[in-house]
């Protein structure tokens, strides 16, 4: 190369950064100086995917499901529902302010799995209480059955009437004194146990212990023996992962309104953010036939989604990348791949820098981004986990088709097919059992597998295998990092609202392209050499 091309090389590669970032940081000074654009259009909110999996076996008897589902409140919205209920008959519909959906069949014999799937979004609520307020208050037609007892809420029994006269609840005091009454004794005067069925409010009281429905019909006989409506709810504590339990907390009719209060877990007048709502009232979550081998899983994981009115509120910008999304919508693109394609040049910086800066060898060039996007629906440890299961057996069978000596083409073929058949084979044993992130597999991009595969193999052939998992394990870290990075919560919603970041993105691709020294690794691997004292 002669020296006016490497100055003018010099120089282009000097300009073209400081003008990329010229004109990145205009576009964003019009957006935000003159449109008025600012993050609050597209910061998301956190949200949960939840997959109910009901499995049984029908005997050729009718067959009868029925599953409470979460309604849109003041505290949680419910988007995107599905529901897989193979070949029986299947419908929603409501009852005593619940919804419910029903599978049933007339006659039904072997193996069946429903599904309902769900996202939703809630919010933490916290009331204020007036400390004025009597503990009489108009009670409307429609609540006054909440101050009747029941058969797990026995309010008129003496022994709850001399535990509330005990307590020194009264009509004369406030409805805030008498609740707060009420509640510190369920949290410090019953000992938390875990019991399997149902706790009535008499039998926590007599046994001084009680699970969480016991603690909360408890709060609510005393409510009610004390003049005040209150009922059950029954719901889930939302933490990702795959879980049977359920949990249920009381509330107290205040002034026109259901306050919720959880004596379990010490919440006053409040109910969290991780709180879901499924039904009110002495209701079972799942009603089925009996005798049909029955069982049943939830399946939680933790999303982000972008809040409808922000949404709605950019795309009247005109330098908005969603404005492209309605274009897209045309061809069925959802937002989730458009977020997926805008991140990703995000993914390979991190490739770049642990490439080029620090020294790290990996599978291909941009194979770690391409994995992290395979994490997607997994989940990274899940994810990871998989991909590792995944490979260790494309190994084998690449060790297998080497000893009949095949072209690479047709080899290469050979290892996509049985990775293919393993993919699915995973994810049907995930539908079976219950584990839907196990079923996800099937996610993963087959061709990117396939060419790991391979250059794992090849790398195991010359190198030998303590160098081919040397490498697969910096892959899958280089993998986690980009993993990060593009589904960070505040980066996502910065390069939504501002995708001339991508332009600076370019001009950090450049300077590095730029770099001619030491990479980390090497700094490290000679040091010896550059810590030596010259002679």
């Amino acid at each position: 190369m002669s020296v006016e091309i490497r100055k003018h090389s010099r120089f282009l590669t000097s300009i073209a950064p400081a003008i990329l970032v010229l004109i990145a940081s205009a576009m964003a000074f019009y957006k935000i100086a003159f449109l008025g654009y600012n993050l609050d259009a597209v910061v998301q909110s956190e949200s949960y995917l939840l997959e109910t999996v009901i499995d049984f076996d029908g005997h050729g008897s009718g067959v009868e499901v029925t599953l409470a589902l979460p309604q849109k409140s003041s505290n949680q919205e419910v988007r995107d529902e599905s529901f897989g209920s193979e070949d029986l008959k299947f419908g929603t519909y409501r009852s005593g302010g619940n919804r419910f959906a029903r599978w049933r069949s007339d006659g039904l014999s072997g193996h069946r799995q429903l599904n309902y799937s769900t996202t939703v979004i809630t919010r933490n609520l916290r009331y204020v209480i007036d400390t004025t307020l009597p503990t009489q208050q108009p009670i409307p037609d429609e609540i006054g059955g909440l101050l009747l007892a029941d058969e797990y809420t026995q309010s008129d029994h003496s022994e709850i009437t001399s535990l509330a006269d005990s307590l020194g609840l009264s009509g004369a005091k406030s409805i805030l004194s008498n609740i707060r009454t009420i509640y510190e004794y369920a949290v410090d005067g019953l000992k938390y146990v875990v019991y399997s069925g149902t706790t009535d409010a008499l039998t926590a009281h007599r046994l001084g212990e009680a699970s969480c429905g016991g603690k909360s019909r408890l709060m609510a006989a005393l409510g009610r023996n004390s003049g005040i409506p209150s009922r059950l709810v029954g719901g889930k504590i939302l933490s990702s992962g795959q879980a049977r339990s359920t949990h249920i907390w009381v509330e107290f009719y205040i002034a026109g309104q259901w306050v919720p209060f959880c004596p379990t877990n010490k919440y006053f007048a409040e109910i969290p953010s991780n709180y879901l709502i499924l039904y009110h009232g002495e209701v079972p979550l799942l009603k089925r036939t009996k005798d049909i081998n029955f069982k049943y899983y939830f399946n939680l994981r933790k999303r982000l989604v972008s809040q409808a009115a922000g949404l709605a509120k950019l795309k009247e910008h005109p330098l908005n990348i969603l404005n492209v999304w309605t274009t897209f919508k045309r061809a069925a693109i959802s937002l989730e791949l458009l977020r997926i394609i805008i991140m990703l040049p995000i993914g390979i910086l991190s490739v770049v820098v642990f490439r080029n800066l620090i020294g790290v060898e990996t599978f291909g060039t941009f194979m770690p981004a391409l994995i992290a996007i395979g994490f997607r629906d997994t989940g990274l440890i899940q994810g990871i986990f998989l991909f590792t299961v995944i490979l260790a057996f494309g190994a084998t069978i690449r060790v297998a088709s080497n000893r009949m000596q095949l072209l690479h083409t047709p080899r290469l073929a050979i290892i996509l097919s049985f990775v293919v058949m393993f993919m699915l084979s995973l994810t049907a044993l995930g539908v079976h059992l219950g584990f839907l992130n196990l079923a996800r597999v099937a996610l993963f991009p087959m061709v990117i597998l396939t060419l790991t595969v391979e250059r794992f193999s090849l790398i195991a052939e010359e190198s030998g295998w303590i160098d081919a998992v040397r490498v697969a394990v910096l892959t899958m870290l280089v993998a986690a990092v980009a993993y990060g990075l593009m589904a960070w919560r505040l980066l996502q919603s910065v390069v939504i609202g501002f995708p001339e970041v991508l332009l600076l993105v370019v001009a950090i691709y450049i300077y590095i392209g730029r770099y001619s020294g030491f990479r980390l690794a090497e700094y490290v691997r000679f040091r010896y050499l550059l810590t030596r004292p010259s002679r």
